[in-house]
């Protein structure tokens, strides 16, 4: 029995290590078939992409040269000139040339007013008379010291001769002095009379309040009936109407840019006011003259232009808007600032040159005006720029540049002058 059991259990594992085999074999076969497959596969698809290469490598060699790089899109501008002496507009007010304030120079009662209350009054025009009478009676009374003055020199003179003619044993020198002394006194005690007299008749003249200058009146501070004296306010105010003049602040660097027309003579701006309504003064303005201290406190320097005012329009206090042109042009090509690139060797742009190749530009550049830059030097009028597009272009690739706009230009330096709040006006293309 004990025989029989271990036969059949020495089987049974030969069974299970058969079957294990088996199996084993199995699966290696199955892996085996499926790596084989894409071994071939790799290799295939190498060898199809090395007699590929080859192909192309062969096609190109019968060319001639490398393939072309594909052309870049790009947005191109066209360079054009601009006049860069831009138009600027500040706050201005109008000024009176001349200001006057009438006051009594004499002490006397108002007998009446010759004017009407915000006219126009002449040099000369009478415009209060005062209470003459006291005056009148001081004129008098220097007139009589006057010829009292004047007999009593001719007593000196007389009484002096004598004294020289007579025996000089019965004349002592000490009254011969005497009388000489007198004659000289008489003589200054005439031309004391004299000035007096005439202070008495100015005192008398200013009874009568006449206008120093030609102007605009306003209201009387003191009517008929009113005793006014020096010691009291004015009486009236006058302001010069014609020419009139107009201030405004300019910033220092503004100044700085036009330092040599201010520091030479003629005009240095061509200047017309906006007045409050928006409507333009038809009149151009002149350079009166600048204030001799800039403001520290603002960086501006006070500019005074003088207009014709034949109608009065423009009036003292007017707040008014300057509009201001440089006197002399100044015409250079402009490029968009941000066709404009820096590195280490400077300010360059990408041109675009013959065939549609892009190529590089050093630059030197001015000032900015808005959204463009004043070209010093590196470009012309006509010559084509790229202003977007510009990080996948490099020297000597091809582009495909497109103008937008009017087809054949970008936007010009007017236009983006306008959108960033400059006047900058297109001369032309060369």
């Amino acid at each position: 029995m004990l025989h029989e059991f271990l036969r059949k259990r020495i089987n049974d594992v030969k069974n299970t290590n058969v079957l294990k085999l088996m199996t084993m074999l199995t699966l290696i076969l199955v892996v085996g078939y499926f790596a084989g497959a894409n071994l071939g596969r790799w290799v295939y698809e190498k060898v199809s992409s090395a007699h590929n290469a080859s192909q192309a490598q062969a096609a190109t060699q019968s060319a001639g040269g490398p393939p072309a790089p594909p052309a870049v899109s790009v947005i191109g501008h066209v360079v054009e000139r601009a006049d860069l002496a831009l138009r600027r507009e500040y706050i201005g007010r109008v000024e009176p040339v001349q200001t006057v304030l009438i006051r009594p120079r004499v002490s006397g009662q108002i007998e009446k007013v010759h004017f009407k209350e915000g006219s126009m009054v002449k040099e000369g025009d009478i415009l209060f008379t005062l209470d003459s009478a006291q005056h009148e009676a001081a004129v008098q009374l220097r007139k009589a010291d006057l010829t009292r003055a004047d007999a009593n020199l001719s007593r000196a003179v007389k009484y002096n001769d004598r004294l020289k003619a007579a025996d000089k044993r019965s004349v002592s020198a000490t009254d011969l002095d005497m009388a000489e002394s007198d004659v000289k006194q008489s003589f200054a005690a005439i031309e004391q009379a004299k000035a007096a007299l005439r202070i008495a008749q100015i005192d008398l003249g200013f009874t009568k309040i006449t206008a120093p200058i030609s102007g605009r009146i306003g209201r009387a501070e003191a009517t008929k009936g009113n005793y006014v004296s020096p010691a009291g306010g004015h009486l009236a105010s006058i302001v010069q109407m014609d020419p009139i003049r107009v201030s405004y602040a300019l910033p220092d660097r503004s100044f700085m840019n036009q330092i040599e027309a201010f520091q030479a003579s003629g005009d240095v701006y061509n200047s017309t006011l906006i007045l409050a309504d928006g409507a333009e003064y038809q009149v151009p303005g002149e350079r009166d003259f600048e204030s001799n201290v800039m403001d520290s406190m603002t960086g501006t320097l006070t500019v005074f232009l003088k207009f014709k005012n034949e109608q009065g329009t423009l009036i003292p206090g007017l707040m008014v808007r300057v509009v201001t042109k440089p006197a002399r042009e100044r015409i250079a090509p402009v490029v968009p600032q941000e066709a404009i690139i820096t590195d280490s060797r400077g300010d360059f742009v990408y041109m675009i040159g013959e065939g549609d190749v892009a190529q590089r530009r050093d630059l030197t550049l001015g000032v900015e005006i808005g959204t463009s830059r004043e070209v010093i030097a590196g470009l012309e009028p006509g010559d084509k720029v790229i202003v977007r597009g510009i990080q996948n272009v490099r020297p000597g690739m091809p582009v495909r540049p497109n103008y937008p706009q009017t087809g054949s230009s970008s936007k010009s330096p007017a236009e983006l002058a306008r959108e960033s709040g400059y006047d900058l006006p297109v001369v032309g293309r060369e």
